[in-house]
């Protein structure tokens, strides 16, 4: 008998040991054979994305009560965006008890990640379903103009968009301006977080009452272009896990290249910005209190902990939970993964306190 072809992406011997063994087995299942979209070029992967960016055994999908989408305008360039609404069913508003005195829903506006270059209304709809449902909430979720034709900081400011729209939407979409939430996974988890700063800093917009961040990237300064992170990087997790599943360092890498360019000039003046890394604001203060859930096998596990202190030390609520054990996308893994199912039960109860009043 022959050998075995190797996989494609193999577990690398690096994590092994530190691997949920439910982790490790849907992972060497569904993912280890497939190519990823970092390992061709961009050009070889926009012929067929859909060869490159797949669902694994994600969550159900209850039925909700109605779902609308509407389009969004959105500057620098001028264009529009889809927003994808979410409505519950009317058994699910009664037993939530969350509808206030004049009718009104709380809201959540979700930001699907992919690292700012995949990714797209369908990302997250089972998350999205599940939370509506469970929580009698409405959920907007926006499918921001991705790199690198939009890149950086184009999804952020339609993200920002967006969010200005829900607002001004909110007497017809049943929405109580007083229960926003915003959130997102992964390259979602980084324009939540600066929305979060963007909203404390505009008189205009009210505020928000949970930035839910899920494994975030929230410092972009230390990926190289080229080659390992250096030695002495703040963030012990781009060397510890530089071959986490799902999210090794050089799959980080293409996505960021791709976001903010591979001029090393520009670059750097890029993510010395806040909107490229919010870690770095002026100030932490005042913010929106903030949930975390960390991956415990992840390139950016150490960014994660790390934006958890120092919203704490700003004196912004913040909660932090490390699944250990697990990669970067594991809260998409519901459907199968014991650690997925219990990061949606988190998540329900972090919007629930943050929208009980």
């Amino acid at each position: 008998m022959g050998e075995k072809t190797p996989l494609p992406n193999a577990l690398h011997p690096s994590v092994v040991d530190r691997l949920d063994p439910q982790f490790a087995e849907i992972f060497t299942k569904y993912q280890a054979p497939r190519v990823q979209a970092n390992q061709v070029s961009y050009e070889e992967y926009n012929k067929d994305r859909s060869k490159y960016t797949f669902q694994i055994c994600p969550g159900p999908y209850p039925e909700v009560g109605n779902i609308r989408i509407y389009k969004v305008t959105v500057p620098d360039p001028d264009g529009q965006i889809d927003v994808q609404v979410f409505f519950p069913t009317e058994d699910a508003i009664s037993k939530s008890g969350l509808k206030n005195k004049n009718g009104k829903l709380p809201a959540h506006v979700n930001y699907h990640g992919g690292g700012f270059v995949i990714g797209n209304l369908k990302t997250d709809e089972s998350w999205c379903r599940q939370i509506c449902q469970a929580l009698g909430c409405i959920i907007v979720n926006v499918d921001y103009r991705l790199a690198p034709e939009f890149p950086h900081p184009i999804p952020l400011t339609d993200s920002w968009a967006a969010l200005e729209w829900t607002f001004s939407k909110a007497s017809e979409l049943g929405i109580d301006s007083s229960r926003v939430s915003v959130g997102g996974l992964s390259a979602g988890g980084h324009i939540a977080a600066g929305l979060a700063l963007m909203q404390r800093d505009d008189p205009n917009m009210p505020k928000l009452v949970l930035q839910l961040l899920v494994v975030p990237a929230v410092d972009t300064r230390f990926i190289p272009l080229e080659g390992p992170a250096d030695p002495d990087v703040p963030y012990e997790s781009y060397i510890k896990n530089e071959f986490a599943p799902c999210l090794p360092l050089d799959r980080l890498r293409w996505f960021y290249q791709l976001w903010l360019g591979t001029d090393i000039d520009a670059r750097k003046n890029i993510t010395q910005d806040w909107r490229a890394s919010p870690i770095l604001a002026s100030s932490h203060a005042n913010l929106a209190p903030a949930s975390l859930h960390i991956a415990g096998v992840d390139t950016l596990t150490s960014e994660g902990i790390a934006y958890h202190e120092v919203l704490k030390k700003a004196g912004t609520p913040s909660t932090l939970k490390v699944y250990e054990g697990v990669g970067h996308p594991f809260g998409h893994w519901d459907g199968e993964l014991e650690k997925g199912k219990e990061y949606v039960q988190d998540t329900i109860a972090a919007l629930r306190n943050a929208y009980t009043v």
